[in-house]
């Protein structure tokens, strides 16, 4: 039994995992439900649940128990209860046992069919045991990322081959060596890009921030697991050490972990500035041709459509590098031109700086002088685009008079403080310029000053 792992739960989740105990029970918590308690970390966002019933009758029991949000996934053995107006965790999803041709349906069946061992442990709700066939636990407290059956386990999925580093990048853990050459040498060929590219999107979603994960990282792009993916790198790799070799390839994978994540309000994710540099920045940054470039962002749009990337997100990563080439003394009249064109330039400050800084030789000098450079210019993005999204006291939906009408009190110095404060909140939170939010706002503000 994992101690005190029920109380991980806040009292409305409990309540609820009970309720759906009682009505398809018994049921098993797997996936990052397990880890997260025996390591006292953050539920996740959803929570796994394994049951022994079929899950057309798990519904029709969910509905009859008052759960008319229960409905089927859409992926294989799926069924999802959302749980709303909850931020974490953000919904059920149910999954029944999955079993072997001639082997009955069982827990310790289904867990077979799990990529590594730390993810094959199940938590039986509420009082226990921890299901461990695979001694999980002890890999995740003192030993290694294990496949859960070797080679047959990436057989049966070779998509598991990335799973198997994102879990030792994502848990901090090392990899077992005979496992590390499994995965390494798996073609990816049979699984859709899609999935392949969602598993990466997971992997470079990680902070990737200490020693230890940066060099699965590094291990993970020197494999011939991602020569198919990313091919412009593999030809890098396989072009042997010197200005446009192996040196350049592994520049670019340092520059991916060095780029800096993004601010509030800038309007790209620390994931795409890293797929802009893997794609092509490197070397667009430094292309002077319109020709070349063009042909470039050819290269790299066949590549995001081969890896099936939503038309969204290409556009972003795109524009990313379509201005590269922009020049790294803006002033404020071109800044805004820019931002008015929807172009993320705070991100493409950021992949300049991360490219410029790049190059070990610079020296340290040169590099806080870049830092500091590209901080400013940052932070100019940043004013322009608040003040160009600032309202003024003539847009709120609540006009002066009306404020007067509700405050009661005599014009003076407290109403235009009283606007100011309604247009920081507008300006932040756009939703809230109605009148009725503006009302209640002024009157809790009344309300504190004549407590005070």
């Amino acid at each position: 039994m994992i101690p005190s792992f029920p109380n991980a739960f806040a009292p409305f989740i409990r309540s609820l995992l009970d309720d759906v105990n009682r009505l398809i029970g018994p049921i098993h918590l797997v996936g990052e439900a397990p880890i997260c308690g025996l390591l006292g970390k953050p539920l996740p966002n959803t929570l796994e649940l394994l049951v022994a019933r079929p899950l057309t009758e798990c519904r029709k029991r969910l509905l009859r128990g008052d759960h008319p949000d229960a409905v089927m996934g859409h992926k294989h053995n799926s069924l999802l209860l959302p749980i709303k107006e909850w931020n974490h965790p953000k919904v059920l999803d149910i999954g029944s046992f999955r079993n072997r041709p001639n082997h009955l349906a069982t827990l310790e069946e289904d867990l077979l069919h799990r990529d590594v061992t730390v993810n094959a442990m199940a938590y039986t709700w509420p009082h226990g045991p921890l299901i461990d066939p695979f001694h999980g636990r002890h890999d995740l407290l003192n030993g290694e990322i294990r496949l859960v059956n070797g080679e047959e386990t990436l057989r049966l999925n070779p998509l598991r081959a990335l799973i198997f580093f994102r879990f030792a990048i994502q848990l901090n853990r090392p990899m077992h060596a005979d496992d590390l050459d499994l995965a390494m040498q798996t073609p990816l060929d049979a699984v859709p890009q899609e999935l392949v590219r969602a598993e990466l999107d997971r992997i470079l979603s990680l902070p990737l921030a200490d020693e230890e994960t940066q060099n699965h990282l590094r291990i993970l792009f020197a494999s011939p697991l991602v020569d198919p993916i990313l091919p412009h790198l593999a030809a890098l790799k396989h072009m042997g050490a010197g200005p446009s070799g192996e040196d350049t390839w592994k520049q670019i994978l340092d520059t991916t972990l060095a780029i800096s994540a993004p601010a509030d309000g800038e309007e790209i994710s620390l994931l795409d500035l890293r797929w802009a540099i893997l794609l092509g920045g490197f070397g667009l940054s430094k292309s002077t041709s319109q020709d070349l470039m063009e042909s470039s962002l050819g290269l790299v749009n066949r590549r995001l459509d081969a890896l099936e990337f939503s038309k969204r997100r290409a556009r972003r990563i795109l524009n990313l590098l379509r201005n590269l080439n922009s020049t790294i003394n803006p002033t404020d009249r071109q800044l805004k031109r820019y931002l008015q064109d929807h172009i993320p330039m705070e991100g493409v400050f950021r992949l300049i700086q991360a490219i410029t800084t790049a190059n070990p030789h610079l020296p340290e000098e040169a590099r806080i002088h870049e830092e500091l450079k590209f901080q400013e210019i940052r932070t100019r993005c940043r004013n322009l685009r608040q003040a160009e999204h600032r309202v003024r006291a003539t847009d709120l939906a609540l006009s002066g008079g009306e404020i007067l009408d509700i405050v009661r009190l005599a014009p003076g110095p407290w109403l235009g403080e009283m606007q100011h404060k309604l247009v920081d909140l507008v300006s932040q939170e756009p939703h809230r310029n109605n009148k009725n939010e503006l009302r209640n706002y002024v009157r809790n503000w009344i309300a504190q000053q004549r407590e005070l």
